[in-house]
């Protein structure tokens, strides 16, 4: 198939660092892989090349501080990517649009209204609602009507969680429309087989607790940090390999030095992609310790990076990360927010190596089923098997 592959969220970059990044990139490289033909249009498109074209649309508007103008301004460039996405036609003629879903952007589905061709629409979590409840909304109206829009005009939605079915038919999606296809990973990166990264104040015989991911609140590090500090003092040559950025970081770094921990606390900061996979090879335990929260919708990255690496997990029974898990033998889960289970999880593991042998054998094996071109895969079979009224 040829597709036109849509992202008009000005806050990710194609070529980005954050994990919105990975996952457009990783879908556009997977979609190349199966033998379909792929274009990009997006509004921010950051520092890097790739085997297919990708081109930056944006809306010509003077610089305002006002939120109201700001978000205007998404709107233009969407409606700017539309009439991009009609012109590209004319030369390229294209099968499917296939837009990851942003707050502001109306593009893929009128455009594909317009050229009568199929719209998959990709959502990745409840944008409106989280940004009325972490951020602020000028727009909120309009947000919500585009997003309305959308949810009822695309031909079929690829939502990356269950939670996100009820959300996207609650506000105008087409219950037929609506498949599940969770996050995945790419298997040819991340594998057993990737030779662990030595990390610098990691002595060799250290027993690496490990967290991945962007540091936010929601991802439970406040459970982590004491949960790690109560195995300390079972055993005292555990060592926590933060790897990551973000707006928790120094709140981890002033608790590591209020409990007396900095010199078995290692945090990395930002790293690209590429070295992710040794430094997951490091950890002899990785963590997903989420708190409880309602709609849990998230499909974590860093779940698929660690079952592909084969390395045994502590998690939260919780969301689809509790779905993944369950059943796999490849992970121990522990009620959500419940710090002290979180310790007894990851010492019972510390002291029985047969027990973190036996779950990161089945950790591969699990992560071996979690390939983007699978994902890449479903989408098209989707787009050709045309989607029901």
């Amino acid at each position: 198939m040829r597709i036109a592959y849509v992202c008009a969220d000005g806050g990710i970059a194609v070529f980005g660092e954050k994990g919105a990044s990975v996952h457009i990139t990783a879908m556009a490289e997977a979609f190349v892989r199966t033998g379909n033909e792929l274009r990009m249009l997006c509004a921010r498109r950051g520092h890097g090349s790739a085997a297919y074209p990708v081109d930056e649309v944006t809306a010509d508007l003077p610089p305002h501080d006002s939120r109201a103008v700001k978000e205007r301004g998404h709107i233009a460039t969407a409606a700017a990517i539309e009439d991009r996405l009609v012109a590209l036609h004319r030369s390229w003629p294209f099968d499917l649009i296939y837009e990851r879903y942003s707050l502001w952007s109306t593009a893929g589905v009128r455009a594909a209204g317009r050229l009568g061709v199929l719209v998959v629409v990709e959502v990745n979590a409840p944008l409106v609602a989280e940004q009325a409840e972490f951020r602020a909304l000028a727009l909120a109206d309009e947000a919500r009507s585009i997003e309305a829009e959308v949810f009822r005009r695309a031909d079929a939605m690829a939502v990356v969680s269950d939670e996100l079915v009820a959300y996207a038919t609650a506000r105008g999606a087409v219950a037929g429309r609506v498949h599940v296809i969770r996050n995945a990973v790419d298997t040819a990166r991340f594998h057993p087989q990737v030779r662990a990264t030595p990390v610098p104040g990691i002595p060799a015989a250290a027993f690496v607790v490990g967290f991945s991911g962007s540091l936010k609140a929601w991802h439970g590090l406040d459970i982590l940090l004491p949960a790690f500090r109560a195995l300390r003092a079972h055993l005292p040559e555990a060592h926590l390999l933060v790897v990551g950025e973000g707006p928790r970081k120094p709140w981890v770094e002033g608790y590591a030095a209020g409990a007396g921990l900095e010199g078995a606390v290692t945090l990395t900061g930002w790293v690209g992609h590429d070295d992710l996979p040794g430094l997951i090879a490091r950890m002899d335990v990785a963590t997903a310790p989420y708190p409880q929260a309602e709609g849990h919708y998230f499909s974590p990255l860093k779940l698929y990076e660690y079952l592909a690496l084969g390395r045994p997990i502590v998690a939260s029974r919780i969301g689809q990360t509790a779905q993944v898990l369950h059943g796999t033998d490849a992970a121990m889960l522990v009620a959500p927010g419940d710090s002290v289970a979180l310790t007894e999880g990851l010492l019972r593991l510390a002291r029985d190596p047969g027990l973190r042998g036996q779950l990161a054998h089945m950790a591969a094996r699990e992560g071996r089923k979690h390939d983007w071109t699978d994902n890449a895969r479903a989408v098209v079979n989707l787009a050709r098997q045309g989607v029901p009224a």
